[in-house]
């Protein structure tokens, strides 16, 4: 699955940015696997799901996201990351959500620091950046 991720709410802050874009019926990501919420971070890359059964559905098999820039040029954190266990940073049950590390995917502190600044600094309803081959 590939979309445009477009951000509803970002913050772009002097020390982390984020940027966040919720998702409901009709929307492929909530019909396929039942995210209701992604979050791109300084720190992490999150899944909210709508139940606990959907992230256990979700965990039960090997994921990956391919991260394409498309702004002008092109930057070093475009590419095809893991999504399993080994870079689950935190899985809260009681909210349904994982944060995945971006250096547990491989990403250095300044790829990470840029990614998020791209997405932060873009602004609410601004895409910088498609999230290819989820899932």
């Amino acid at each position: 699955m590939s979309f445009a991720f477009t951000p509803s709410y970002t913050f772009d802050g002097e020390f982390t940015d984020n940027g966040t874009e919720g998702y409901s019926s009709g929307d492929d990501v909530y019909d396929t696997f039942d995210v209701d919420e992604i979050g791109v971070s300084s720190s992490f890359f999150t899944l909210n799901f709508t139940d606990a059964t959907a992230m256990s559905n979700w965990r039960s098999s090997s994921r990956q996201v391919t991260l394409e820039y498309t702004g002008s040029g092109s930057k070093s954190w475009e590419d095809t990351y893991d999504l399993t266990s080994s870079e689950e940073y935190s899985v809260n049950t009681q909210f349904n959500y994982i944060h995945y590390s971006w250096s547990d995917m491989g990403l250095s502190l300044s790829e990470i620091a840029d990614l998020a600044d791209e997405v932060s600094s873009a602004g609410n309803g601004n895409t910088v950046l498609n999230l290819n081959n989820l899932g």
